[in-house]
């Protein structure tokens, strides 16, 4: 925080990231208001994540290929008028599921550009010293919105309805769009002759590849986002049909999942240096499964709240410790690249993520579906605790 450069551009993530999580809130119960399915609202997850299957290390490449900083003016600028596109449609009462459905692959084709370059972006504003603390802070900057914009999106979805929430999330984007416009940024190819595309690609995979304690790292992820994230989606169902909270009481839930993103975000970077990376994601997996299947089997709204709080602690532990192994270990010139794998992993398994656990949800109920899935990252968490090359990684 001592770089005014990062202090600017923290600041304005912050408040578009605040901005994205009211419109989530006011997505997920509109969708579920049109529609009243538990597959129809996996599939908006689906369409939103379906491009970084395909797409997430192309991002990566072209991040290491062009200037970060007009990228990333591109993206934000597209996300704004997505927002606005949604507002607008809701004020005049057009919207229509389709729409939505429409919007949210666009908004996943720009995330494939987008977040790689977003991540990446920290190391030229920090020194490098200091990157391990920037990564941090960058992802402090998400989770702590995860915390305030879910909430305040929850009470304007109560009083004044979805429209406005979108058109709240379409101006937030002004904050970092006016930090990216005061950076100067130039393209890192640590003075290597440009290559083509699948060439690139190659690169980054085989640096991860070749670092069985990362790949293993990598390998959770992936997980995590097949098997244990997808219950976010069904956060809805739990608050009208489970815990009987209602509107306000699902943006109370994605906050008490943020609040503990944050804590678990702390906590990584208080015993980073004690304690090796790999425990600490070894440790995290295994806490995380428990919660979430705890979360799944309680129909006590505070005692749900608690568990979420644990689950969204262990989870963020995971995904930070795995980001900053991998961005730690890469040279500048492949930050990009390697970076966009951590994004696929997190991303890529989504969409069928979404789908499956929609469907299990309406054959078998939520509560089912989402410990049958957390199951399956309690059995991954034993095995990653059995492998040496993970329990070392430091």
């Amino acid at each position: 925080m001592r770089s005014p450069v990062f202090r600017r551009y923290w600041v304005g993530a912050f408040l578009s990231f605040v901005g994205s999580w009211i419109q989530n809130v006011a997505q997920s119960w509109l969708v579920y208001e049109l529609t009243r399915s538990e597959f129809l609202l996996g599939v908006v997850g689906f369409a939103s994540g379906l491009p970084m299957l395909f797409l997430a290390p192309v991002g990566g490449a072209l991040a290491d290929r062009w200037n970060r900083r007009h990228i990333l003016l591109i993206t934000q600028s597209l996300f704004a008028l997505s927002a606005f596109a949604l507002a607008l449609l809701t004020y005049t009462g057009l919207i229509r599921y389709e729409y939505i459905l429409a919007l949210a692959l666009l908004n996943g084709l720009v995330l494939t550009v987008d977040l790689p370059t977003r991540q990446s972006l920290v190391a030229h504003l920090v020194p490098r010293e200091d990157l391990a603390n920037g990564i941090a802070l960058n992802a402090a900057a998400f989770h702590t919105a995860r915390i305030l914009g879910p909430a305040v999106g929850g009470i304007l979805l109560e009083r004044v309805g979805a429209a406005p929430c979108f058109l709240v999330n379409a101006l937030s984007f002004s904050a970092i769009l006016l930090a990216l416009l005061t950076l100067r940024i130039q393209p890192s190819t640590d003075g290597r002759a440009p290559t083509g595309i699948l060439q690139s690609l190659r690169e980054g995979v085989e640096f991860v590849r070749a670092r069985r304690g990362l790949m293993l790292l990598w390998l959770n992820v992936a997980v995590l986002s097949m098997f244990g994230l997808s219950y976010l989606v069904l956060l809805p169902v739990f608050a009208a049909e489970v815990l009987q909270v209602g509107k306000t009481g699902l943006g109370q839930l994605y906050t008490f999942a943020g609040v503990g993103s944050l804590t678990g975000l702390l906590l990584t970077a208080r015993l980073s240096g004690d304690i090796p990376r790999g425990w600490l994601v070894i440790a995290a997996a295994n806490g995380f499964a428990w919660s979430v299947m705890g979360f799944a089997w309680t129909t006590h709204p505070l005692l749900a709240k608690g568990l979420l709080t644990l689950a969204g602690m262990f989870g963020v532990m995971q995904l930070v410790s795995t980001n900053t192994a991998l961005q730690t270990a890469a040279p500048d010139y492949l930050r990009g690249r390697v970076v966009s794998l951590h994004t696929w992993a997190i991303n890529a398994p989504a969409p069928f993520a979404s789908l499956l656990i929609g469907k299990l949800a309406q054959s078998w109920g939520a509560p089912t579906a989402v410990i049958a899935s957390a199951s399956v990252c309690a059995v991954f968490a034993i095995v990653l605790a059995l492998q040496k090359e993970a329990r070392a990684l430091r």
